[in-house]
């Protein structure tokens, strides 16, 4: 079932950039991000972070949740319940993490909510930035959490609030395991 939604995103990624008629150059180019990987992304060779789809949906000018492809619910509502919810492992990156979209029925959205897990065994630390405001919310475990050059450490139930322009990213020790609730606009 998980590699059926990336294939699914991977296909909806395709479809919008030619829709715009647009070309993966051009797209790579105004999400600063390389022709290669772009083309990696489409093709489902690649399985991207959060912080890399929302570069593109920026570059193609549409809401992270245009890239997932479900009905819209009354009136701009979503009620999605647990048990439909899917996890997409990132497991063709080397972040290696998991994340579950929490409303992915509602397209033309100012925020994306999307709950991460990661396993500090697999995880391959890295810094990533995207436009737009971020907001973090520790559920399970613990974990430094660094925006810029600062380092915040993370229990359950801490929250963290930055502006996603800067290089941001979870750290953890190979002992560690974290799962939290994030929030982010993609403008």
């Amino acid at each position: 079932m998980r590699e059926v939604a990336e294939h699914r995103l991977a296909q909806r990624i395709r479809e919008l950039r030619q829709g715009k008629s647009m070309t993966i150059r051009q797209v790579s180019e105004l999400a600063g991000l390389s022709k290669g990987l772009v083309s990696k992304i489409e093709t489902c060779k690649v399985s991207p972070p959060i912080a890399t789809l929302a570069k593109i949906a920026d570059a193609l000018s549409v809401s992270l949740g245009e890239f997932f492809e479900w009905s819209e619910g009354d009136n701009g509502r979503v009620y999605f319940p647990k048990s439909s919810r899917q996890a997409v492992r990132g497991r063709r990156t080397s972040s290696n993490y998991v994340y579950e979209l929490l409303a992915p029925g509602r397209r033309h959205r100012d925020m994306q909510p999307t709950i991460v897990s990661i396993d500090g065994k697999s995880y391959k630390f890295s810094l990533l930035d995207h436009a737009g405001e971020q907001f973090v919310f520790l559920l399970e475990g613990e974990m430094d959490y660094i925006v810029d050059d600062k380092t915040y450490h993370l229990v359950p139930e801490d929250t963290l609030y930055f502006d996603a322009r800067a290089p941001h990213g979870p750290k953890l020790t190979k002992s560690q395991k974290a799962r939290y609730l994030v929030v982010f606009s993609s403008t």
